[in-house]
């Protein structure tokens, strides 16, 4: 069994990967960590374990554990700090890190394994492979933007997988800068991912879209299972969808 900690566990998301997790035959559920000085005792948030705060997060680390992060950019300094003391690895789903923020994950990546995604969905990675290879064969004429649509609650614009689906772009195509991206939040949307990429004579139009929060989390479960037996580094979602792939 591979023991779980879901950082972030208050969130949306943290809800549901602790759901995901208790329910998992592979995985165990061992604790749930909110900011900072936070407290409630079992049975009032999850009927088996406390909700605890951040700074208590080193104590109550399993050996062995994986951390599986879904909170808030602001939080992963203290983040790193406790899990640096047993050098567990993460899952890390936030978005919204600045470049240094990014450069200490990339260094925390370097003593244990680091998996970390905009979006733990199948279809968003699948979409990205499709825009690098239209980056790589339509001419140069070809023009790309693209529209992301969340609820409006989604604090970050561009999202983070709208970030990192343009930055694929960008790379591919040898650009200085990614397309453009435009950010709608409206109502309860889940999320949009549209891209339309044309010319004078045609247009194409892709678009990724959940159907409910459940598909953000499609990827957290191999991921986890991923980070446990990986050695260090930083890894993204293509890396373990890989690795399924060639275990089949």
């Amino acid at each position: 069994m591979i023991p779980v900690v879901v950082h972030g566990a208050e969130g949306r998301m943290g809800r549901l990967v602790a759901e995901l997790v208790d329910a998992a035959s592979d995985c165990r559920l061992e604790a749930l960590v909110s900011e900072p000085g936070r407290h409630i005792d079992a049975g009032r948030f999850h009927p088996r374990l406390p909700l605890l705060g951040q700074d208590r997060l080193s104590e109550i680390l399993p050996e062995g554990g994986v951390i599986v992060d879904f909170s808030l950019a602001e939080a992963l300094d203290g983040l790193l700090d406790q899990a640096a003391l047993s050098g567990a690895p993460l899952v890390v789903g936030t978005t919204g890190f600045s470049a240094v923020q990014q450069e200490k994950l990339r260094d925390y990546a370097g003593s244990a394994c680091v998996v970390q995604a905009a979006n733990f969905s199948v279809g968003i990675p699948a979409l990205q492979m499709l825009l690098r290879m239209l980056a790589r064969t339509l001419p140069e004429g070809f023009d790309a933007e693209q529209v992301e649509t969340h609820h409006r609650g989604k604090i970050d614009r561009p999202s983070g997988t709208a970030r990192w689906l343009a930055d694929a772009w960008r790379q591919e195509r040898g650009a200085d800068e990614p397309p453009p991206s435009h950010s709608q939040r409206v109502g309860g949307v889940i999320g949009d991912h549209t891209w339309t990429i044309g010319d004078h004579e045609e247009t194409l139009v892709l678009t990724h879209r959940a159907h409910s929060r459940r598909a953000f989390l499609r990827g957290v479960l191999p991921a986890v299972r991923f980070a446990h037996a990986t050695s260090p580094g930083l890894y993204g979602l293509h890396d373990v969808l890989k690795a399924l792939a060639g275990q089949e």
